[in-house]
């Protein structure tokens, strides 16, 4: 045990002197800068992920805040090496998490991940925001933009989702931590596997919604009414961000993180990752007795229980873990995605595994 703090002593020390070291940059805030003029505004998510006053007036050395009308000038591209910076270090800590959640012991340090989450990546800088690198990416495919610092993130969690799951989303995500800690949990509601069926059905709508957007305008609207902007803001520029704000904490209130079950685009992503073959996914050794342990210990419901049997659906865990640590025989662990350990299946063990 005392060799285990160690380490995490060790850790922490190394991820606070990389952060210190990207703050350190010339450049304070978490976007590309570009060509730019009088009036004229770089769009992201979060209101540029820094949830910056669009009436406050920016000097130059601001590389991506909004502009007064007095500002007459012209700048030339700048690599935002900050925000490169603050994505290895992201990518890092979600490293570690990926290995800690294959043990019992360290599993139970990840209340400490998501609250280091909020507190640092949201209230602290406001961003950075894995939607927004989403968005980013897809626009760079495009052709829409270059600011290829935004797409690490999102690009960077392909392989790690892969060889580790979705342990991102339930490890150092700060949006889903945000809405994790609102969750009370006394009246579930939406609790069923066709509850379940329904907001994943919200979730495609939404994200082709989102992709024409992006295709058709080959700009970021989301700035301009996300609700996690208000809460690490305190402030949005139009009434639409307090509605989906109440909206938002309302529903966190009776639901587990249903941002992240019925709009985020990039859970939905790294989902389909689960799909490919040898992807890291959880699934079930012949000793398991098809009891509902773990799908009470599910609160994000990717383990949902029909009658007397429980289906695991790995598109949707989150890999947080606590099914593994709840399962007394250890009949649930992490397994390379094949014929034996699919992406959806039934939990009554391997003899009796029904695939699908």
């Amino acid at each position: 045990m005392k060799n285990l703090i160690f380490y995490l002593s060790l850790l922490l020390m190394l991820q606070v002197s990389f952060v210190s070291y990207a703050q350190e940059d010339d450049f304070d805030d978490f976007e590309t800068e570009t060509e730019f003029s009088s009036n004229e505004q770089v769009d992201d998510e979060f209101s540029n992920d820094e949830f910056v006053d669009s009436d406050e007036s920016i000097s130059t050395d601001d590389e991506f805040g909004e502009f007064s009308d007095e500002a007459s000038f012209e700048a030339k591209p700048k690599t935002n090496w900050n925000r490169f910076y603050w994505a290895i270090s992201i990518l890092f800590a979600t490293l570690i998490a990926g290995i800690f959640v294959r043990f019992e012991a360290t599993r139970k340090i990840r209340p400490i991940f998501l609250l280091a989450a909020v507190v640092i990546l949201g209230f602290y800088r406001g961003g950075p925001g894995i939607i927004s690198s989403f968005q980013n990416t897809f626009l760079f495919f495009i052709g829409a933009t270059d600011k290829w610092p935004a797409i690490v993130l999102f690009l960077g969690l392909i392989p790690i989702t892969y060889f580790f799951g979705k342990v991102f989303c339930g490890w150092t995500c700060y949006l889903g931590a945000i809405q994790e800690f609102l969750y009370i949990g006394k009246f579930k509601i939406l609790q069923s596997e066709k509850s379940q069926k329904v907001m994943r059905i919200i979730r495609y709508i939404i994200f082709i919604i989102l992709l024409a957007q992006l295709t058709f305008t080959e700009g970021i609207e989301w700035s301009k009414i996300g609700p996690f902007k208000v809460i690490f803001n305190l402030f949005s520029p139009n009434i639409t961000g307090y509605i989906l704000l109440a909206v938002l904490l309302l529903s966190s209130l009776f639901i587990h993180r249903p941002f992240c079950k019925m709009v985020c685009p990039a859970g939905l992503f790294y989902g389909w990752i689960t799909k490919l073959p040898g992807a890291s996914v959880l699934g079930i050794t012949d000793s398991c007795a098809g009891c509902k342990t773990c799908s009470i210990s599910c609160q994000i419901n990717a383990i949902t229980r029909d009658d007397k049997t429980s289906i695991l659906d790995n598109q949707e865990c989150i890999m947080c873990g606590e099914c593994m640590s709840d399962c007394k025989i250890h009949s649930i662990q992490p397994f390379m995605k094949g014929k034996t350990h699919a992406s959806k299946l039934t939990l009554k063990g391997i003899k009796k595994l029904k695939i699908k």
